[in-house]
Parts: structure tokens; C-alpha cells; sequence
């Protein structure tokens, strides 16, 4: 760690100490008006527009935006005038509206600049090839250029002094010696490119170490701070879960003594908030670090917004399955055990997940709901449950006899020491309603949370053996045939005489 401070101020000071740009004071008068491959007059290779306006007054720097003859783009250029308003050269950046970009162009518009040899806008053909035996012919659009790689820079040639036959013909064959001698120039124009092209230049290395250093010395302090605010935005939000979940739990703890369930549904709630807090703050710390490093983010996001919209459509069902099960674990619907109905199916809850809920029903059967698909759930163990149990007996019978004895199985059930601790209340409804064979009582038994199925059959188990020894009668359906009133027998009388005539 000491190695990469000590590295670091290294670089501040190797930032901080390197050579300042001239200013036209402090140069020489042969370097005031110098033409070279790197420099014009003040302004030096790799200078930006921020540092060529500290070198001017205000009044000899102005800023007109021009629109390029072959596009609808438009370009900053920046008008170089001296002390009498005379205009010495045009200069325009690489990136429009940011004076920190470095200038890529330099137009000279007056007179006394010349290279070491002599050569400016007054000189002709001749004299430039003479000066420069290298330079070449390189036809353009509007215009011829003879372009001199010693310091490249390109002189535009006069139409007048050339034949139509060789200013008309841009396919890229025209021979120099085919320019007449005195052929004047119109323009001279200085380009600096700043790619790898240049990798054997000495300039390119200066100017490569010189921007390195510049961006360590502006935006590694930026990236540094950045970095320590993301660790402690991290920190605080795991603070802060924390805090969240030790607060639930004792809240959950002064509640109830023993919830493994609610303690897991806390967990699973806090650990999903703490993932999608970390997702944000890393996406967010991505895209600003990209920004740092010159990186335009612009197409990155346009991209996540396309490839956000294809998967919100084609995964919708996937995105609600999940948000639907988040708010389920978030308001405690349903836990793991519980008895519930959903969708009108009833069964015990196996497993809860972000986008399934497992049901497995009384004859064993698995069903498996899609969270984002689940309209109707009803939780028949959630906190305490509740039986209500219907009792008959004949018309003949006391009802209020008959809520006596009920009264008793109640009170003897929650003295008892299997059935007791899960009983909450014995409510006796009395008479509800009056049947085709029996009179209807109805009670409600309030048990802890799934004990209502085997409390409530204790209970009716119990009221049977109750009714038995009161001598009580659970009425029953009973069938009777009647066909009508009895057949009397045909009346027979035998004499005596016809018995003695028969023999």
C-alpha cells in the first residue's frame, strides 16, 4: 500500500513539474512566427484550447462554429488575432464544445509565419519541392493538395495556375512534375493526429506519457474517491440490513418464544434486499467509473434499455412470478406447513420459492402454482385456527341440558393435559337451526394454529360418550312403509248338512 501512495505522488510530481506551455512572451523571435511539425508560433502539438486561452487575452481568441462543406456536422474553430486585429491562424479542437480537447488543426492565415526554410503561404511549387523533395501530389474533392510529410502539413494550390485538364482529374494520378513551378498556394493548413500511426514518433511518446499523466494527476483522485464511496455506501447498506433484521427478529422474539419459520422469512427477505441493493450500487459505480476512463456510457444504456425491453416482454410472466413471491415472503401470507387453499386447491405448503409455490393435498399429490398466477389464497393456519362443529339432537330433548353437557366436554377437554395447551376457547353457539329429524347446535372451537382437525374430533369423540350416559339421543334417519289399511279375511260358514251331502 505505502508503494502505490508513494508511486502516486510520484505522479502528481512528475505532473506537477512538467514544462509549461510557452507563451508569446516568453519565446524567441524566431520561434514567434516558426512553421514546424509540432509547433506554429505559440501553439505546440498536444496544446488544448484551455491552455492556448490562458496563454491570450480574451480579445485575441474568438469562437465562430462552422458547418462542414460534405456534412450537416458543425465544428468549433477558434480566430488567432495579434495586438492590432490583424488574424494570425485558425484553430479547431478534436471534440466540439470541450476546450480540453487538444487541437487537431491549425489554418495559417498570416504571412510572416515560415518554416526554418523559408516556406509559407508566399511561396510557390518550386520552392516547396526544392525545400522539400518528399512532398507529394494528393488530389481531393475541390481541391489539389501538395502535401509535405516533413511537417504535415498541406498546401492548397491556386486553380488559376493549373489546366483544366490536370484540375479536373481527381483520380489520384496526377504527377507532381506536371504542376507548373510557380504555382502559388491559397492555403496552408497543419494537421496533428494523435493515433498509433505515430507510434515511432518521439512526439507521440512526450505527448502519450504527457496525458497519462495528466489524467492520474485529474481523474485518479476522482476514481480513488469514487471507489472509497461505493466501499461505504456497501458498508452502510449492510449496516442497515442488519439493523433491520436484528430489529424484526427481536420484535418477532418478544412476539412468539420459538418461530423457526418467521426467523427464515426474515433471513430470505434480508438477503434478498441486500442483493438488489448491491446490484444498484455496483451497476451505478460501473457506469461512472466507465465515464472516468473517457468511455461513453450513452450506447451502454441504450443497449440495457433495448435488451430490458425484449426480456420485459418475452419474460414477463418470469418478473411478476418473482415480484409476487417477494411480497408474499414480505407480508407472511403463506409460510412452509401452513394448510392452505389456493386457486381452490387445498393441501399443506412444502416449499415457498420466488416463482413457485409447492402445495401437496390429503391424497398426496404434489401442485405446483406459479406465484404471478395464484388469484385466491386462503391460509388456514395462520396464527391460530378455528373449527366450528355442529351438533344434533332429537326434538324431544333439552337444549339447555343438552349446552350444559356441551359446556362440560369443553371445560373437561381444556383440563386436559394432550388437548389442553392447543385449545384457545370453547364458544357454545346454542340452537342454530332446526333440521328435517333434529334440532342443530353449533360450537366453535378456537385452537393453536393446525390443531383444529384433531381437536375438533376429540371433542365430537367426547359429546357421543357425553350423550350416551345423559341419555341424550342423536337422532337418525328412520323409514316406515305403510300400504294402507289391512285386508279383512272373506267370511266362510260350513253346515252340517253340506258335509253329509259332500260324503
Amino acid at each position: 500500500m505505502k508503494k502505490i501512495f508513494f508511486l502516486f505522488i510520484l505522479l502528481i510530481s512528475l505532473g506537477a513539474c512538467r514544462p509549461s506551455s510557452s507563451s508569446p512572451d516568453t519565446l524567441n523571435p524566431e520561434e514567434a512566427f516558426l512553421i514546424a511539425r509540432n509547433q506554429v508560433g505559440p501553439v505546440k502539438k498536444g496544446m488544448t484550447i484551455k491552455q492556448l486561452r490562458a496563454l491570450l487575452p480574451d480579445d485575441q481568441m474568438k469562437k465562430l462554429a462552422s458547418r462542414s462543406e460534405l456534412s450537416a456536422e458543425t465544428a468549433d474553430n477558434y480566430y488567432i488575432y495579434d495586438d492590432s486585429t490583424r488574424l494570425l491562424f485558425i484553430v479547431s479542437p478534436r471534440r466540439k464544445n470541450d476546450e480540453t480537447s487538444r487541437i487537431s488543426q491549425v489554418i495559417i492565415k498570416d504571412h510572416r509565419f515560415t518554416t526554418r526554410s523559408g516556406i509559407g503561404l508566399t511561396s510557390t511549387v518550386g520552392e516547396i519541392r526544392n525545400a522539400y523533395p518528399d512532398s507529394k501530389i494528393v488530389p481531393s474533392i475541390n481541391d489539389i493538395i501538395l502535401y509535405v510529410r516533413e511537417l504535415d502539413a498541406n498546401f492548397e494550390l491556386d486553380e488559376r495556375y493549373l489546366s483544366p485538364t490536370i484540375w479536373n482529374d481527381t483520380t489520384g494520378n496526377i504527377q507532381i512534375d506536371s504542376i507548373p513551378a510557380s504555382t502559388e498556394i491559397t492555403d496552408l493548413t497543419l494537421v496533428w493526429t494523435y493515433d498509433a500511426s505515430n507510434i515511432t514518433d518521439k512526439l507521440f511518446w512526450n505527448d502519450l506519457i504527457h496525458h497519462l499523466v495528466n489524467w492520474i494527476v485529474t481523474q485518479v483522485p476522482a476514481i480513488l474517491l469514487l471507489i472509497l464511496i461505493f466501499i461505504g455506501l456497501l458498508r452502510l447498506l449492510r449496516f442497515i440490513v442488519k439493523k433491520i433484521r436484528e430489529s424484526a427478529t427481536e420484535r418477532l422474539q418478544k412476539l412468539k418464544q420459538d418461530d423457526s419459520e418467521g426467523l427464515k422469512r426474515i433471513n430470505t427477505i434480508a438477503e434478498i434486499t441486500y442483493g438488489i441493493g448491491r446490484i444498484f450500487l455496483w451497476t451505478i459505480f460501473i457506469l461512472m467509473l466507465l465515464e472516468k476512463f473517457n468511455i461513453n456510457i450513452a450506447p451502454i444504456l441504450a443497449s440495457a434499455g433495448i435488451v430490458g425491453l425484449a426480456v420485459g416482454f418475452g419474460a414477463q410472466e418470469l418478473v411478476r412470478d418473482f415480484i409476487s413471491g417477494f411480497f408474499m415472503l414480505l407480508e407472511d401470507q403463506i409460510r412452509e406447513g401452513d394448510v392452505a387453499i389456493i386457486n381452490g386447491t387445498g393441501g399443506t405448503v412444502e416449499k415457498i420459492e420466488l416463482r413457485t409455490t409447492t402445495l401437496r393435498d390429503a391424497s398426496g399429490v404434489v401442485h405446483i402454482f406459479q406465484n404471478g398466477k395464484i388469484n385466491t389464497l386462503s391460509n388456514m393456519t395462520k396464527e391460530w385456527s378455528a373449527m366450528v362443529v355442529e351438533i344434533g339432537v332429537a326434538y324431544k330433548e333439552d337444549t339447555d341440558q343438552v349446552n350444559t353437557v356441551l359446556k362440560e366436554v369443553g371445560e373437561d377437554m381444556k383440563k386436559d393435559p394432550d388437548f389442553g395447551p392447543n385449545i384457545l376457547g370453547v364458544d357454545l353457539w346454542g340452537v342454530d337451526q332446526f333440521a328435517d329429524s333434529a334440532v342443530i347446535l353449533k360450537v366453535k372451537l378456537t385452537t393453536k394454529a393446525g390443531q383444529q382437525w384433531s381437536i375438533s374430533r376429540e371433542f365430537r369423540r367426547r359429546v357421543k360418550k357425553a350423550f350416551e350416559r345423559h341419555h341424550i339421543e342423536i337422532p337418525f334417519p328412520h323409514l316406515s312403509l305403510y300400504a294402507g289399511e289391512v285386508t279383512k279375511p272373506m267370511p266362510i260358514t260350513l253346515t252340517k248338512e253340506e258335509t253329509e251331502d259332500k260324503k
